[in-house]
């Protein structure tokens, strides 16, 4: 079911709408029913190199029964899922920086001063970004899932139903890449430093696109050829029990308990290896291309040569590892208390109070990796795979690499660390619990209010009491000897009035006029609550800096109307409608940085002798977290349509159309940082302003086409950045097409059986992210266009 405006029975709901997910009723459905579908499934994005497989299936079975004279009824299902993954990306490095020009003088290597300029080659004021990769990932997402439906009515005054649902999913991804710094490091700009002949790395034959570098040579650089092994574990458990008694002939009573527990495991070793022994320069060339086209980078010497590709000591050390772990569990009890008389102007009454605790806890111990006696290796050939491809990008081949083989044979036993041996993992560990009481009373509407015209609704509110708290880690940098890591929590509790009234005129000629107004709450994200604190200082510039979570957020809250007319055409269930709606924010909640925050007390902390000779340190900083902003609207109109092109001539029988169109917007403009880069008017994440979608289809004599396009405009995404946590970024528009052919046997010994083929990413369409300008691309990913041929068999 979908809600598109609130309704007070619903415990959670959202502000764009809530959808409610319900398993299959089997006394309800009535009779038994057997379903079983396979699909075979192709990835156009082939020839990736080692672990490359663009090939896999799905399958399902669903069985339906009554029995003991229709009182008890079982529903089963099986879904199997195994899938490739084969994905062909390019990324530039956070943020892109405007060139500094002017050399600047600092200590190279070995105590020898040296000159750099920032990014040597661009004209001051262009900006360049500071490392480039190509990466492709390939593997493969395995699923199993299982529910059962047991529904129990033995007849009379009781009915009982429990609901069950496990799944577990494991996901490989063999990604590799071939990347590049290009802000100098490890400063091989330094006249004595590692190369005393006086090489610098610089850029030339640099082409620009309004101010932005987007083509050009890299010289001198140290590019290094990454394999990563990302694993995912997933488990879900759910089950939920319902009871509905029947009081009388005017009151029923509902009682559900339900139980939930989601627990991913992901394991994330990565090992660096470069051309060798030592900094070995290499020459590339780059070039971002248009907006759809993928960019391209590409170097001079063979990075598939494992005599002088060795694995060890880079300049971005031999490796690193990351094992985070997410346990997620919401318990569960609701009592109902159902009238279905009538009682003054409503036709029936409900009023019932639901009691909810979800807990959430992560933790994410990490390591650098070391080579055994920090020794560079040529890998043995029973540790390599095929080279990976990366020809989509014109950079060629690269060493490939059988991750945990490496990781045994070459390297020291990994040591995890937490937040107590290393401090920046504060962050990374935390829970947050949320207690929540909600009570709700409703009135149904259904009222003649003349011979052709007819009023149904409802009018409620709902009491919402919540108490939410946090615990995770404090952390100051520099860290007094008595004073590492210090463990923090914080919490608040506060209670939530939400009235709400649905009106549904029903009108002459199959029209309905729709009217809705409500006060509406969406909770935040548990990670935005968490109690982390990190702060420090930088002990070069005297600039302090600091950013954190924040238990005491106020949920999302707004009063919503919500206005639409709709017209059904009798006969073939075509439809028009358009709608209107307005939302005016209470709160929101974004990230701030408070450039102004105040840090003395950090600094009466710092011990003598931390800041570098002639530094003075500053007492205020940039300190981010998130907040609740207030004030501000959204507000959109939408129009969706069904037409059976048969409702206009018998000609056009079987064909038709499923358009809609929705414009949003909002005034709410944020301050905080775009891929690292400040920004004083960031619009509301998420929030595009145009989504349309069309269907065009043809279903007639057992033969079924559709093409499906969805497009939207531009918006702010926020994404799994670099340190696995979330970030925002500047997401290019982008449009998907799928389509499908079928063909459905009538009666006969084929009675049931479907048989069908769907392409869906017809164009193979791009994910693209910028920072800022479109010209400064951040991320370019080909997820393939997926092939599928199967059949579906029911009986």
């Amino acid at each position: 079911l979908v809600y598109k405006t609130p309704d007070s029975r619903l415990a959670a709901q959202g502000l764009a709408g809530t959808i409610d997910l319900r398993t299959i009723r089997p006394l309800d459905y009535g009779r038994r029913a057997v379903a079983l579908n396979f699909r075979g499934e192709r990835n156009s994005n082939d020839n990736l190199g080692a672990n490359s497989d663009e090939q896999g299936y799905r399958a399902s079975f669903s069985f339906i029964d009554q029995f003991a004279d229709g009182r008890v009824g079982i529903a089963f299902g099986y879904a199997h899922l195994d899938t490739p993954m084969a994905t062909r990306g390019f990324g530039t490095y956070d943020p892109w920086n405007p060139s500094g020009g002017g050399d600047t003088t600092f200590d190279c290597p070995g105590g020898n001063a040296g000159a750099c300029q920032n990014n040597p080659g661009v004209a001051p004021g262009q900006f360049a970004t500071n490392g480039m990769k190509v990466r492709a990932d390939m593997g493969k997402t395995e699923r199993d899932g299982v529910m059962a439906t047991l529904q129990f009515d033995p007849g009379g005054s009781y009915t009982s139903i429990v609901d069950l649902y496990y799944s577990t999913m494991k996901q490989t991804d063999n990604a590799r890449s071939l990347e590049v710094n290009l802000g100098g490091y490890p400063a091989p700009c330094c006249v004595g430093g590692p190369f005393p002949d006086g090489t610098i790395f610089g850029y030339s034959d640099t082409t620009i696109d309004g101010d932005t570098v987007v083509a050009g040579t890299l010289n001198n650089v140290v590019p290094l050829a990454r394999n990563f092994l990302f694993t995912t574990d997933d488990e879900i458990v759910a089950g939920g029990w319902r009871n509905d008694f029947v009081l009388n002939d005017d009151w029923s009573l509902m009682f559900d308990a339900s139980y939930s527990k989601a627990t991913r495991k992901q394991l994330q070793p990565e090992i660096n290896a470069q051309y060798g022994p030592g900094l070995t320069l290499d020459t590339g060339t780059f070039q971002l291309r248009g907006t759809h086209d993928m960019p391209s980078l590409s170097f001079l010497l063979d990075y598939t040569d494992p005599t002088q590709v060795l694995v060890g000591p880079t300049i971005y050390g031999s490796g690193y590892t990351k094992k985070p772990r997410v346990e997620d569990k919401l318990t569960s009890f609701r009592v109902d208390l159902n009238r279905t008389a009538e009682f003054g102007w409503f036709s029936g009454t409900a009023a019932g109070v639901n009691y909810s605790d979800r807990t959430k806890d992560k933790t994410s111990p990490e390591s650098g990796l070391g080579t055994i006696g920090g020794g560079a290796y040529v890998i043995a050939d029973e540790f390599l795979l095929d080279p990976m491809d990366l020809d989509y990008a014109d950079a060629g081949h690269a060493l490939a690499l059988d991750v945990n083989g490496v990781l045994a044979q070459y390297f020291n036993p990994i040591v995890y660390g937490d937040p107590t041996t290393l401090p920046y993992l504060a962050g990374k560990f935390w829970d947050v619990d949320e207690k929540v009481w909600t009570g709700f009373v409703r009135g149904d509407l259904d009222h003649e209010l003349s011979g052709d015209r007819t009023l149904k609704g409802n009018v409620g509110f709902q009491v919402i009491r919540t108490d939410q708290s946090s615990s995770s880690f404090l952390v100051a940098y520099p860290f007094t000897p008595d004073q590492v890591v210090l463990p923090v929590g914080d919490g608040k509790k506060y209670t939530d009035i939400l009235p709400q009234l649905n009106f549904a005129f029903i009108m002459p000629n199959d029209q309905a006029i729709r009217v809705g107004v409500a006060k509406e709450l969406a909770r935040p994200r548990m990670d935005q609550l968490k109690a982390t604190e990190e702060s420090g200082y930088n002990g070069a510039t005297g600039i302090p800096g600091g950013s954190g979570g924040n238990p005491r957020l106020d949920p999302w809250q707004a009063w919503a109307f919500d206005l639409s007319w709709e017209k059904y055409f009798a006969g073939r269930g075509g439809y028009v409608s358009v709608a209107g709606f307005y939302k005016d924010l209470d709160t929101y909640i974004f990230t701030q940085t408070d450039p102004n925050h105040d840090f003395s007390d950090l600094l009466a902390a710092t011990p003598p002798g931390y800041f570098a000779p002639g530094v003075t340190p500053q007492t205020t900083g940039d300190f981010s977290l998130p907040v609740n902003g207030s004030g501000g609207y959204l507000w959109g109109m939408e129009f969706a349509t069904s037409l059976p092109f048969g409702e206009f001539t018998d000609a056009l029988d079987g064909f038709g159309a499923i358009l809609s169109y929705s414009y949003t917007d909002s005034d709410i403009e944020i301050v905080g940082a775009v891929s690292a880069v400040a920004n004083d008017h960031i619009p509301l994440p998420g929030l595009s302003k145009n989504v349309w979608n069309a269907t065009l289809y043809y279903e007639k004599y057992g033969f079924g086409a559709r093409v499906a396009t969805r497009y939207r405009s531009k918006y702010i995404g926020e994404v799994t950045n670099f340190a696995n946590e979330r970030g925002l970024r500047f997401v290019d528009a982008d449009m998907i097409t799928d389509a499908q052919v079928s063909y459905t046997f009538g009666k006969g010994r084929m009675e049931g059986l479907q048989l069908l083929f769907q392409v869906n990413n017809l164009t193979n369409e791009p994910y693209i992210a910028y920072s800022a300008d479109r010209a400064r691309l951040m991320d370019f990913q080909e997820y393939g266009t997926q092939y599928l041929l199967g059949a579906n068999y029911r009986f």
